[in-house]
């Protein structure tokens, strides 16, 4: 298919409704209303790469589905993605497949941590990150991102404070969800050389690595750092989340082995047979739909920034480098997390996530998820603006 082709597909979306999908059947529960237009949950209202529904229609006709072998394949396609896309030479014996990257977390904490021991996360980050270092009795060390003219950037005397204090483990999103960063290798060199003065580890979740948008270029922790952790999936970029399939890459065999002993106390088994299969295929063929992709989100966001300075003066919106989640900053309006997420429901339709889900310091800004057709969410933006004129 041409590019135009593919933009032609995501421009139409999908019908999603009635399918078992949290992002559009599971709003009524969480907001109350189920006719809202929804961009929240970080998934796509794309149909994923056709290459991939034919391998899992294909293997769905086979009829049985019992305990499956290991297929080679499957980190091989992983380990020619890696190079091809982001320059990580890595072998298949350094893979560990986990049901998630979120698991993944929780995993690596155990695994590498000790309870008690201080974990550092960069807020506003992902919910998960906080929620795993309390759920596995680890402390947590909150070294804030700055919001400066020139955009977001890590706080390394912050984090060197946390280092000095026993941060055993830095978590890093990489690029970052929400404020949309894709670090430079600069500042990732510099977030390394850091870590490594003072003997802490580097746990990097890369779950958009493979969201860059034009002009910026992600680097793989493992890149620079042999001891650093990286999760990785093509769950995100190929919107299979449902199929429940990441990978643990590891720098060197003995932090593997560390990983396998631990995942051995867990009672975690086979791998998903169509999880692994959707990888696979959407690792070997989804490359041009990606391509598309990207261009297509590089003009949604465009067109949102253009929207938001237009019809929300009052609101700012950071610069979307990587990911397909723009975060909004509409504390100008003086409404609490609460107040804001009550009117874009009741009177705008729309269903966005709230900032104070990425931790306190996210309180006031909102996040739009943009992987939809566009006119959704230009309709959602005017709406937005209705709302806040009301005030």
């Amino acid at each position: 298919m041409t590019k135009e082709e593919f933009w032609a597909v995501f421009d139409k979306g999908i019908e999603r409704k009635n399918t078992s999908c949290l992002k559009w059947d599971g709003m009524e529960k969480i907001y109350g209303k189920a006719d809202l237009i929804p961009l929240w949950v970080a998934d796509m209202d794309f149909p994923s790469p056709a290459e991939v529904t034919q391998a899992l229609v294909a293997r769905a006709k086979h009829g049985v589905y019992g305990y499956p072998a290991v297929d080679p394949a499957m980190k091989e396609a992983v380990c020619d993605w890696m190079r091809e896309r982001h320059g990580l030479a890595i072998a298949p014996e350094r893979i560990i497949s986990s049901p998630g990257v979120v698991d993944s977390l929780s995993f690596v904490l155990n695994a590498f941590t000790q309870p008690g021991d201080l974990v550092a996360i960069q807020p506003p980050v992902y919910g998960p990150f906080e929620r795993s270092v309390h759920q596995t009795g680890r402390t947590l060390f909150k070294n804030p991102l700055v919001q400066t003219d020139a955009g977001w950037q890590m706080d390394l005397d912050g984090l060197e404070e946390g280092l000095r204090q026993g941060v055993k483990m830095l978590i890093l999103c990489s690029p970052h969800n929400p404020v949309g960063r894709v670090w430079t290798r600069e500042e990732l060199e510099a977030v390394c050389a850091l870590c490594g003065r003072y003997g802490a580890r580097i746990l990097s979740d890369e779950i958009h690595a493979d969201f860059e948008l034009p002009g910026h270029h992600h680097t793989p922790l493992l890149c620079l750092q042999e001891d650093a952790i990286c999760l990785v999936s093509a769950t995100k970029t190929f919107n299979l989340a449902g199929l429940r399939n990441s990978s643990m890459l590891f720098g060197s065999t003995k932090d593997k082995e560390t990983m396998e002993a631990y995942l051995r106390t867990t009672g975690i088994g086979e791998e998903n047979i169509f999880g692994t299969l959707a990888q696979t295929a959407a690792y070997r063929y989804g490359a041009p739909w990606l391509d598309a992709l990207l261009d297509y989100l590089d003009e949604t966001r465009k067109a949102v920034e253009e929207s938001v300075r237009r019809l929300m003066p009052r609101c700012s919106v950071s610069t979307l480098e990587g990911t397909y989640l723009m975060w909004l900053d509409m504390r100008e309006y003086g409404l609490s997390p609460a107040q804001l997420e009550e009117l874009f429901v009741q009177k705008a339709g729309v269903a966005l996530s709230n900032g104070a889900n990425f931790c306190s310091e996210g309180s006031g800004f909102m996040r739009v998820n943009i992987a939809t057709p566009r006119k959704n969410v230009l309709l959602a933006l005017e709406r937005m603006a209705e709302a806040l004129a009301t005030l």
